[in-house]
């Protein structure tokens, strides 16, 4: 008999679950992050009415933006392969089918978004909802998940997963009413008001309810099971394929879930974030920044004073040309009863501590000027910035690693989701891969990673130039090779060397060219015909005049 678990259980465990986080403050700690991150830093602290409007300056931003950009323009690409070293034909076209999936589940935005929310809070969560990968999967937050083992590392070893989510009250009734449940169950479905778990935004617009996801591994087949507080509204079950209504064939073995964790503490399955480190050094910049605000205004400007007993309209001192009434005295004692206090220097030293602390943080953390792409291109080639910035990231090396075996394990849980939804086998585009290859092929995933950036187009673009102007390679060569989303559209580069070969064709169906002493074709040597000093070509080695007449139609 199947196991079955009711909602007191999925309840209990998820109160155990609850009582952990809330002694590691793992909720306080991701919203004090975030509110670093987006810009409420003094809001922050605790008494802190009144201390909205003081000034600050936000590096944590600057440095968590910098670093994810860094390693989400990457740019990668799924290569499938079987273990038993059979199936090339159809490994080549599930790489296309991972592409393709990659491509309409938005998953370059949801990376990056993954991605930011890791940095910020430590980890982050990708949820697969539904067997079509085309669609865009669910990002959970870390305060949403559960974990069953906290001190497991690996997500595919818990012994199971709890995914916390507020949903709209008819969203869970029309989902019971589905499952079977009865009016009375399903009557028992109401709004609450937990809202002490919600991370920052803790309002509502309509009336929602605490739903809980259960997932358990039995018999290495991953297990699914709705509940609320008060009812069980989707029964445990088998993400398996079915046969006459009953569950056989190949099962899911993998939680639909791919974790991201910017960085590995031992035996903690959440990591740590980049920004936590960084708050001490931006409070205390923030301070120093406030105290030089209050004693500029202070000290910075002349104040005056007077005697108050000899001057009878002391509100007029602001007024532009009116007149003051001086009670006695004569025109040489006036000086002593209106007078300005000069202006006081101030110390350099708060400034010097600002500038340093604020330089000394971004260096640690990886985020110099130099590492941020703060760098005149018209003074180095970009060969030369590329490296230099490259060896400033050699920190985000374990980062970059991270990321790479999300995509690794993104493109295998692809994988197993076609094998268990798709007994038939499955098409996308036209691409279609059979049920017996997918059936039996034992994928082994390979990432190709490779930088896509301002940069690295612009080195690609000037080593390309630079084969093309010493006739290594030929235009066409060029033109495919030629990065995309460069200075010029690699298409106009294509129609530009498509038409050549076309001219050329004309041109050897008039003159055909005469054969060798053995009767072969000899190749023509190439010749771009390219001075020396590339004078008429532009600095990717085109001839300027016909880019800028391709440009202009």
């Amino acid at each position: 008999m199947a196991k079955q678990i009711d909602y007191h259980e999925i309840w209990q465990k998820y109160q155990k679950s609850k009582t952990y986080m809330d002694g590691k403050g793992i909720l306080p700690n991701t919203e004090r992050n975030w509110n670093f991150y987006i810009g409420k830093q003094w809001e922050s602290l605790k008494d802190s009415e009144g201390l909205e409007d003081l000034p600050m300056l936000n590096f944590i931003k600057q440095t968590v933006k910098y670093k994810v950009s860094t390693i989400a323009q990457h740019a990668v690409s799924v290569v499938f392969s079987d273990l038993n070293g059979q199936y090339s034909d159809a490994c080549e076209r599930l790489n296309k089918l991972a592409d393709i999936s990659w491509e309409r589940g938005k998953m370059n935005r949801v990376a990056w978004k993954a991605l930011n929310h890791c940095a910020v809070a430590g980890d982050s969560y990708v949820y697969w909802y539904d067997g079509d990968t085309r669609k865009q999967p669910q990002l959970i937050h870390n305060t949403n998940m559960h974990l069953g083992d906290e001190n497991t590392t690996n997500l595919q070893d818990q012994p199971y997963i709890i995914v916390e989510e507020r949903l709209d009250k008819q969203v869970v009734r029309e989902r019971a009413r589905l499952q079977g449940c009865s009016k009375r169950d399903i009557d028992l479905i109401i709004p609450d008001a937990d809202m002490e778990e919600v991370l920052l935004n803790k309002e509502e617009v309509s009336n929602k309810v605490t739903s809980l996801l259960y997932m358990e591994k039995i018999d290495g087949i991953v297990h699914v099971a709705r509940a609320t507080k008060n009812l069980c509204y989707e029964k445990l079950h088998p993400i398996q394929q079915t046969r006459g209504g009953e569950y056989e064939g190949y099962g899911l073995t993998m939680y639909p879930i791919v974790p991201m964790v910017w960085e590995e503490v031992p035996n903690d399955a959440r990591g740590t974030s980049e920004v936590a480190q960084l708050i001490p050094n931006q409070l205390e910049l923030n301070k120093t920044l406030a105290r030089r605000a209050i004693s500029v205004k202070m000290t910075a400007f002349p104040r005056i004073a007077y005697d108050e007993s000899a001057l009878s309209n002391p509100e007029d001192l602001d007024k532009v040309g009116a007149v003051l009434k001086l009670n006695g005295g004569n025109a040489q004692a006036i000086g002593t009863m209106i007078s300005y206090l000069a202006p006081q220097a101030m110390s350099q030293d708060a400034k010097l501590l600002s500038d340093e602390l604020l330089q000394q943080t971004k260096d640690l953390a990886g985020a110099s000027d130099t590492a941020l792409g703060n760098i005149d291109l018209s003074r180095v080639s970009g060969s030369a910035a590329t490296t230099v910035r490259d060896q400033q990231q050699v920190p985000l090396n374990e980062q970059v690693a991270m990321y790479q075996e999300f995509v690794e394990n993104v493109a295998l849980l692809y994988f197993e989701l076609w094998k268990v939804y798709y007994p038939d086998g499955i098409e996308m585009d036209g691409i279609r891969v059979e049920a017996e290859e997918i059936q039996n092929i034992q994928p082994n995933v390979r990432i190709d990673i490779a930088e896509d950036t301002t940069l690295s187009r612009m080195a690609t673009s000037q080593e390309l130039g630079n084969l093309f102007n010493n006739n290594k390679i030929t235009f066409r060569e060029y033109a495919e090779a030629y990065p995309e989303h460069s200075s010029i559209p690699k298409d106009i580069l294509v129609k530009i060397a498509n038409d050549r070969d076309m001219q050329m064709q004309q041109q050897m169906a008039t003159q055909p060219m005469m054969p060798d002493a053995n009767g072969m074709i000899p190749d023509a040597p190439i010749d771009n015909m390219v001075e020396s000093g590339i004078e008429g070509v532009a600095a990717n080695g085109l001839p300027a005049q016909e880019i800028q007449a391709q440009l202009a139609r």
